[in-house]
Parts: C-alpha cells; sequence; structure tokens
C-alpha cells in the first residue's frame, strides 16, 4: 500500500487556510509535493509533517497518531515474542503482530500492509526468500522495508540480500540493540 498523500484541500483544512495558499506554498518550495497525470497536487504525509513542524502549525490529531506497523514472523515463538516485547518498549507508536510461517504472514499482509516486516529467513513449508520475492513483485507490498534474521547458516551474501531486496540481515543470536536501532532507522522513528 502506498504511503497516504494529502490534497491541497484537506491540507487547507488542517492549516485553516484556502487551499489557494497550499498551492502557493507548493509553487513557493516551501511544501514539497508532486503532481498527477491529471495535475493535481499531492503531499506525502511526511512532507506534510515536516512542514508543519518547520513552520509552527499544530499537528492534527488524525496525522500525529499514525502508528507504524511491524509484522514479525519467525518459527521460534519465544524469539518472536523477546523481539515484539523489545519493539514496544524501545519506541511508542509502533503496533506489533506476530506470524509463525511464510504463508500465514502473506495472509496477514493481504489483509494489512505493515511498515516493516522482521522476517526469519528459515521458515518451513515457505522459507522468508520466497516471502521477500512475492512482497518484492506486487506493487502494493513493494515499499515494506524487511529485516532478514536467521540461526542456521544461510549463504545470504551482498548479491542476494540486494536480489530479495532486504533491507537488512542479522544473525541469530540477535544483536537486539543492532536490530532495534535498524528497525526505527527504517521505520523513521524516534
Amino acid at each position: 500500500m502506498p504511503e497516504k498523500t494529502f490534497t491541497t484541500y484537506e491540507i487547507a483544512k488542517f492549516c485553516d487556510v484556502y487551499p489557494s495558499s497550499v498551492i502557493n506554498w507548493i509553487n513557493d518550495g516551501k511544501l514539497k509535493a508532486y503532481s498527477t497525470p491529471g495535475g493535481h497536487h499531492r503531499v506525502t504525509r511526511e512532507d506534510l509533517l515536516k512542514f508543519l513542524k518547520q513552520f509552527n502549525i499544530p499537528i492534527p490529531a488524525e496525522l500525529a497518531g499514525q502508528e507504524k506497523r511491524v509484522l514479525i514472523v519467525d518459527d521460534d515463538i519465544e524469539l518472536a515474542r523477546i523481539i515484539e516485547k523489545a519493539l514496544r518498549k524501545h519506541a511508542k507508536d509502533i503496533q506489533t503482530e506476530v506470524c509463525h510461517s511464510g504463508v500465514d504472514a502473506l495472509i496477514r499482509i493481504g489483509q494489512v500492509v505493515p511498515d516493516l516486516v522482521i522476517l526469519d529467513i528459515v521458515l518451513p513449508k515457505m522459507d522468508g526468500c520466497q516471502v521477500c520475492k512475492i512482497l518484492k513483485t506486487r506493487p502494493e507490498t513493494r515499499a515494506i522495508k524487511i529485516i532478514g534474521i536467521s540461526g542456521k547458516s544461510v549463504p545470504l551474501t551482498d548479491k542476494n540480500l540486494s536480489e530479495y531486496q532486504v533491507d537488512a540481515y542479522y544473525r541469530k543470536p540477535l544483536d537486539l540493540a543492532a536490530l532495534l536501532d535498524k528497525s526505527a532507522e527504517l521505520l523513521r522513528i524516534g
């Protein structure tokens, strides 16, 4: 699912101004935007938040409270629980969910697209590499960030990581602090 974008009309309502003022901000380069093929301006949530903060405009509740979604996929139930607990402690505004197989993960992602997947590479039935291939070939899931993890000696080289489009890879036993820092970086939080 692509990132939520906002129209000039929606931004005008947030800022209590006319839509023409928003168009002027875009034309003056104060507010980053792109144009649709029909010539309409669209602004990403991230760019809108930067703009609001830069000009000390109060951030509306519907923009401030958007949680980042993290799906943890690991057949090691205890490790998945530890990662989930650590993520919740490390950052507010994170909603976590756990699946224990690649098939279950794909079904869940089809229902609710997460921002980040922490994915065990070696899973029964459908391994993490297959899950990555499926996610990265679909337009609605292509933007999901993926951190691969594995305790088995999986020959994942830099070439493999780029082939599967994994954003980071960690070996078990996990350096939990490094995993949390990388998660925060990929989610662009705190």
